[in-house]
């Protein structure tokens, strides 16, 4: 017996990008508000096969004087350009019926990229959105663990440094950096809401009369990072090792005074100016760390004249040897002894060291949305609008994000977060705790004195002796937390307690029970669990509510609670050193709801 496939009904469709530029306005910067009208011209466009496309130039100071505060600045590599955005809007029309809202769209996208990542996701990131992707050549060779934070040889943000001002490999380098070292980065990023990215569906924009976004551009406090390889507080051994005084490795003795310092050989990757994280112009310090791997302790110094570290005014190559140069009017004076042999003696930078003032920029300029659009053919158009307009329905489901938010003392040993999940189709809950500290925006910047997400356990080696966050406000931070559960429906989930204490113990440490919680939970709310890198820096907690694709949980009328407990001892470890700001993503379905001229939401 013969057997046949059936031809089926697909059809060719003819697909085309259309280009909508930014209604009110060329360029905008921080706290701004972007709008794109995609009119109802665009009759049916693919979501996830649409983008946003814009210019972004970064300023070291929007008052141009960056040359009191030299140094590489990068957007956050772990989200890049969407870290710009600090909310996301989508209506149905001109702005007549709010469709999706999502007002911590920053730290959402951290979570999706943090935990989605993969090596090969990570590069495409890089290429497209301003993302940062780890390279052998700007990597550690002291232990550090793996950092995307460090790539300014290959940074979309700024030109290849120390490059291109000489033919001679061994001439001095003594350009100092400025904002025209700064260049402007194409950015193409999706739009990750229920109607763009994460949608497989071709939306009716005919029957919305077309569709309007809307984005708010963050603050610039918690926008902009340092290379990781210049800073104190974060991966410290990524940092330039000193050798000596001279190209023999001399020590420095007390009361010595130095215009030169000379790097220690191939350690962390240092042989040329090329291969340096600093730049002329920038302030810089010395760090001690001991070779048996205890604490870390800040050599003292006599200061150059403002009272922050000494000036570069050269980079240049001896031999095989990085030697940096110093201002003559900022050259050290060396309280205590510095030698190579007995400590690692770790150069970082102080440029933003005291800056109270410091405002850098991001303009964003030629912002087009790259819609796609589908042609879906006379006749199914035809259809379409005959059913809407003789009293039909069409119905659109939209996978949306739900945001609450609730504060936290640190001083709270029990905390309640209220959950409202007045939702007909919830699929999880992603709950993040994040920094509520206000930091000054040299502080965020640089990650000084901000929230510690590892901390060495005494005398024992780890690989990151100190690291503080430089993702305030947009990532999750554990904060001693010890153990949770869930109240939903009046029964208390899972049933017993979920330990976090080894992963919140900034000494390191890992619960299974609760990461096995968070894959579940991720993947109810879409975000594939390809990674857990960053479960200690980008702590957050999550929760399924229903099994299996196409089952959702009814929260409707149903009461809902976080239950957080905090029982650890000693600050910086195991207790809650910070304010805390939760932020709490609800993952659920909604319908759009077409009915002749009549537009509706169904949550």
């Amino acid at each position: 017996m013969a057997g046949f496939f059936d031809s089926g009904s697909k059809i060719n469709l003819d697909q085309s990008d259309v280009r909508i530029s930014a209604e009110n306005g060329l360029n905008f910067s921080q706290d701004q508000t972007i709008g794109i009208y995609i009119p109802p011209s665009v009759k049916y466009f693919s979501g996830k096969d649409s983008y946003l496309q814009f210019d972004a130039q970064i300023k070291g100071d929007v008052d141009n004087t960056v040359a009191s505060f030299a140094t590489r600045l990068q957007l956050d590599p772990n989200t890049g350009a969407n870290s710009l955005f600090s909310s996301l809007r989508v209506y149905a029309g001109n702005r007549e019926t709010l469709l999706e809202e999502n007002t911590e769209y920053a730290s959402y996208v951290s979570v999706k990229y943090d935990y989605s990542k993969t090596e090969t996701e990570q590069k495409k990131r890089a290429l497209r959105e301003g993302c940062g992707v780890w390279t052998p050549a700007t990597a550690g060779t002291l232990g550090t663990t793996k950092s995307i934070g460090n790539n300014f040889l290959y940074n979309p943000f700024m030109k290849k440094p120390n490059a291109g001002q000489t033919t001679d490999p061994d001439a001095t380098i003594d350009t100092a950096w400025d904002n025209t070292d700064f260049i402007t980065a194409k950015i193409t990023v999706p739009l990750h809401c229920g109607v763009f990215a994460e949608n497989s569906k071709v939306f009716p924009n005919l029957l919305t009369n077309g569709c309007y976004i809307e984005l708010v551009m963050a603050g610039q406090r918690n926008l902009f990072r340092q290379m990781d390889g210049v800073l104190k507080d974060r991966r410290m051994r990524l940092n330039p090792v000193f050798y000596g005084k001279d190209n023999v490795g001399t020590k420095v003795s007390a009361a010595d005074v130095i215009d030169a310092i000379w790097c220690r050989a191939g350690v962390n990757n240092q042989r040329d100016p090329q291969s340096c994280p600093f730049v002329v112009g920038e302030k810089v310090n010395f760090v001690k760390d001991t070779k048996d791997g205890s604490t870390s302790t800040i050599n003292t110094i006599t200061l150059g004249k403002d009272g922050y570290g000494a000036v570069i005014t050269d980079l240049s190559i001896d031999g095989t040897l990085l030697k940096i140069g110093f201002d003559t009017g900022t050259k050290f004076k060396v309280a205590t002894e510095m030698d190579q042999a007995t400590d690692n003696w770790f150069l970082f930078s102080e440029s933003l060291s005291g800056a109270t003032q410091y405002s850098p920029s991001c303009v964003v300029s030629n912002v087009e949305m790259i819609c796609h659009q589908i042609d879906m053919g006379e006749k199914y158009e035809r259809n379409m609008i005959n059913k809407v307009s003789k009293g039909g329905v069409v119905m659109f489901d939209i996978p949306s994000v739900g945001v609450q938010t609730h504060s936290q003392l640190a001083s709270d040993i029990q905390a309640t977060i209220p959950l409202s999940l007045e939702y007909s189709k919830a699929k999880g809950i992603i709950a993040m705790p994040t920094d509520a500290s206000i930091y000054q925006t040299a502080k965020q910047t640089s990650a000084t004195g901000t929230y510690l997400t590892t901390k060495n356990a005494g005398a024992l080696y780890q690989e990151d002796t100190l690291m503080n966050s430089n993702r305030t406000g947009i990532s999750g931070c554990s904060n001693g937390l010890s153990k949770y559960n869930f109240f939903l429906a009046g029964k208390m989930v899972p049933s017993r307690e979920i330990s976090t204490t080894k992963t919140t113990d900034k000494r390191g440490g890992i619960d299974a029970h609760f990461i096995s919680e968070l894959e579940k939970g991720l993947m109810a709310c879409g975000i594939p669990a390809n990674s857990f890198e960053d479960y200690s820096s980008n702590f957050v907690i999550g929760r399924q509510l229903a099994i299996g694709e196409k089952a959702v949980f009814d929260g409707r009328g149903k009461t809902a609670r976080l239950n957080c407990k905090f029982e650890g001892s000693v600050v910086d470890v195991d207790k809650p050193s910070v304010n805390t700001l939760w932020k709490v993503f609800v993952k659920h379905i909604k319908t759009l709801v077409i009915k002749g001229d009549n537009i509706s939401v169904e949550i």
